[in-house]
């Protein structure tokens, strides 16, 4: 029998550890035990300060459970790889698969960082209990809003649970704890040092572009003709301003900052426009930048947008702010640079 966490709802706590000591019993060794009010034992041990509370790691841990596209890029930042993995928009028959078998083609735009073959855990909004218990992880790394409603609690019965909540500083701030957790604290350094070394080398190459074309429209849909948003706080509009863009302020025309219709954004006239697209499909295997592409070169109000015609619209995958990591912020400055040098 599996049992899944989700968000709207979770399971009777007395089953969960029927459950659980079921796991125990079958793997013939015990589970790693969280002592979140226990003195530290031993020099080996560090007290964990993170997102939901304190948690006492000791030593290296080997068997590592993650638990969302966002851990796990912190994670190979770092050079850690997890045993275990919880994936965002599961599809077809990866829904099955007891592992990543081919993580280069699973796990978009980082898989191809991993050398194993981790277990599949589900989903990440639901990921099997069952799964992470049977593995015995030494430590769970998770974000903070998996942690809700007592599943952080539910988590910690298994091994020492470590949550991260990106709000509070980007991955930035998650990384710090990641990496404290992991005993990863020359790695960290390496990572910033990698991050901030190719912000001043784009920032450098596309000096001339900001200047000529400061103003950018960041805008996120996934389809044209129904919803589109402003956005104006995630690691696409980060590094956007990192690079010395401004983001058009839409909350200084209009009252409602973040919706916006076709009609309004030939008001705004941008210099440059990105669209970050998603797929609202969940079984389509097509990529969500491509239909918008294709809507917005079909809509004649778009076309005539000064931006359109002087070729200055550019398409986004969302799916790099559900990853959203130091590998991801690597791939968005290479797209960013790839659309942008060209405007010199």
């Amino acid at each position: 029998m599996t049992l899944r966490l989700s968000r709207s709802g979770w399971i009777p706590f007395a089953l969960f550890l029927l459950t659980l000591g079921l796991v125990v019993a079958c793997q013939g060794s015990p589970l790693g035990n969280q002592s979140q009010n226990m003195p530290m034992t031993s020099l080996a041990c560090r007290r964990i300060n993170h997102d939901a509370g304190q948690t006492e790691v000791c030593g290296q841990p080997i068997t590592i459970a993650a638990l969302s596209p966002y851990i796990l890029d912190m994670m190979l930042s770092l050079g850690v790889e997890p045993d275990g993995y919880a994936a965002a928009d599961l599809r077809g028959d990866l829904l099955r698969q007891p592992k990543f078998n081919n993580p280069e083609q699973q796990i978009p735009y980082i898989g191809n960082k991993l050398r194993s073959q981790p277990v599949n855990f589900g989903d990440r909004h639901s990921p099997s209990l069952e799964a992470i218990a049977k593995m015995q992880p030494d430590l769970i790394l998770g974000e903070a809003w998996q942690g809700t409603q007592g599943k952080y609690s539910l988590l910690t019965k298994i091994a020492p649970t470590v949550l991260v909540n990106d709000g509070k500083g980007g991955w930035q701030h998650s990384i710090e704890i990641i990496a404290q957790a992991l005993d990863k604290q020359e790695q960290l350094r390496q990572v910033k040092n990698d991050y901030h070394a190719r912000i001043t080398s784009v920032r450098e190459q596309l000096t001339l572009v900001a200047s000529k074309f400061p103003q950018i429209l960041l805008v996120g849909s996934g389809d044209l003709s129904k919803a589109i948003y402003a956005d104006q706080d995630s690691e696409f509009s980060r590094l956007l301003e990192a690079l010395n863009f401004q983001l058009v302020d839409t909350g200084a025309i209009f009252s409602n900052n973040s919706a916006l219709s076709l009609e309004t954004i030939p008001l705004l006239n941008p210099d440059i426009i990105i669209v970050v697209a998603w797929n609202q499909a969940e079984k389509s295997d097509a990529l969500g930048w491509e239909k918008l592409q294709q809507q917005w070169s079909n809509m004649p109000l778009l076309k005539t947008i000064p931006a359109s015609q002087a070729g200055k619209v550019f398409f986004l995958d969302a799916r790099l702010s559900t990853i959203r990591g130091p590998l991801a912020a690597t791939v968005i400055l290479d797209h960013y640079l790839n659309f942008l040098v060209s405007l010199n």
